[in-house]
């Protein structure tokens, strides 16, 4: 089920659903990206049971650069779990090609909403889920370990029409 990315991602980027071969990639970017805060490899594989179709990852050349997962509830609200792109592909549009699959997906799977929560200090985050017109709906006290807080985002996915 792989589609190719968005325009202006990495040339050559394929978005499909994460396997369990990928999982070994998936958790390496997360260790590089949230360091002591990083998921565990059994909670990884625990979302890919759980959103098999919603837990998407983006290779290059056969390699994981990205991964971004997401859940939906029976009331239609979609939350987006993580999103990460390895440090070395960044700003190359994987998480935006990502994010675009994925709300492509969710929005297939009946969800009305999407909500997130990212660390008040991460504007790059911040922007580029504004892009895909997420706003700020509120903030979480201490949401983090270190005790930062957290913006809970929202957005509200429209119909594409036939």
């Amino acid at each position: 089920m792989a589609s190719d990315s968005s325009a202006g991602a990495a040339e050559g980027l394929t978005i499909c659903e994460a396997d369990p071969s990928h999982l070994r990639e998936v958790y390496e970017i997360e260790v590089e990206s949230f360091g002591a805060e990083a998921y565990d490899p059994a909670l990884l594989q625990l979302y890919m049971g759980l959103a098999r179709d919603t837990f998407l990852v983006a290779l290059l050349d056969g390699r994981v650069v990205g991964y971004a997962i997401a859940v939906v509830n029976r009331w239609g609200e979609g939350h987006l779990i993580s999103v990460a792109t390895h440090p070395r592909f960044r700003r190359r549009g994987v998480a935006s090609a990502l994010l675009q699959e994925l709300l492509r997906r969710l929005r297939g799977k009946g969800a009305r909403v999407v909500r997130l929560e990212v660390r008040t200090g991460n504007s790059a985050a911040i922007s580029l889920y504004r892009k895909f017109g997420f706003r700020i709906v509120g903030t979480v006290k201490n949401y983090y370990p270190d005790g930062e807080d957290a913006y809970l985002m929202l957005t509200v996915l429209r119909d594409e029409g036939p």
